[in-house]
């Protein structure tokens, strides 16, 4: 039986506790929740094995001062999305990897790395994913201009 949003909504907000350090909810369907970088793996494997959340995909962005990866986990008994939002700022460029809780995200934490220069801290497969071989170490090309 589906469960509705304002349930969801509610329930994810009792389980996550104090944890998060903001909640926005722009739509009905979409709420944005971001963590300290010291709470995003056991949050996020919580949201999978605990919330019952489903692991989509994430994305990452360079916000100038600031790296920001968002990991997109659905919620499909209500359909509700939940992004799960970190920062690090840009010169330090470290994020916990979410991949040792969460296998499936291992892949677009690579390509994180490889297009934005993220450091995933404790990735069991730090390699390269999509830039050659030969692509010159420290250029990063979805990085911007300092």
């Amino acid at each position: 039986m589906a469960e509705d949003l304002e349930s969801s909504v509610e329930r994810l907000k009792d389980w996550a506790g104090d944890v998060p350090v903001s909640w926005h909810r722009p739509r009905p369907r979409r709420v944005y929740v971001e963590v300290e970088r010291g709470d995003l793996r056991e949050f996020g494997r919580g949201l999978f094995d605990d919330y019952g959340a489903r692991f989509v995909t994430a994305t990452g962005t360079d916000m100038g001062d600031r790296l920001e990866v968002v990991y997109h986990f659905s919620y499909d008994p209500s359909g509700l999305i939940i992004n799960l939002r970190v920062t690090t700022p840009r010169a330090e460029g470290t994020i916990p990897a979410l991949t040792p809780a969460i296998e499936s995200a291992e892949w677009i934490e690579r390509e994180m790395c490889d297009l934005l220069g993220i450091e995933f801290e404790g990735h069991p497969r730090p390699e390269r994913l999509i830039l050659s071989d030969d692509w010159p170490e420290g250029e990063h090309p979805l990085r911007k201009e300092d």
